[in-house]
């Protein structure tokens, strides 16, 4: 079976959202979705996570739990820069326009 639809089921099965699972593999939700549906290609590092998942039974995340911390962590602060930026870029257009 594809390890990507694999990994899919496995996160339905224990009702887990497409943020949970991405932390888990650390990457972004959006990232995942993209994946998921073949709009982003399956990178080998990306890949190895799954399979490592997948052999722990979906239980144990990746990594040590300071590993895993600083990714989520690192992840949020991504998610939080990429929504200020679209902020300033929506108040720049806004004083331009005036």
């Amino acid at each position: 079976m594809d390890l990507i639809l694999s990994v899919d089921q496995a996160r339905r099965a224990k009702r887990m959202s497409q943020t949970e699972i991405a932390d888990e593999l650390a990457v972004t939700q959006g990232h995942y979705s993209k994946v998921l549906t073949r709009r982003a290609p399956l990178s080998a590092k990306l890949a190895e996570r799954m399979e490592a998942w997948l052999s722990e039974g979906g239980h144990k995340p990746i990594g040590d739990s300071a590993s895993r911390r600083i990714n989520q962590l690192a992840m949020s602060i991504r998610r939080q820069c990429m929504e200020l930026t679209h902020l300033v870029g929506l108040a720049e257009s806004e004083e331009s326009g005036r």
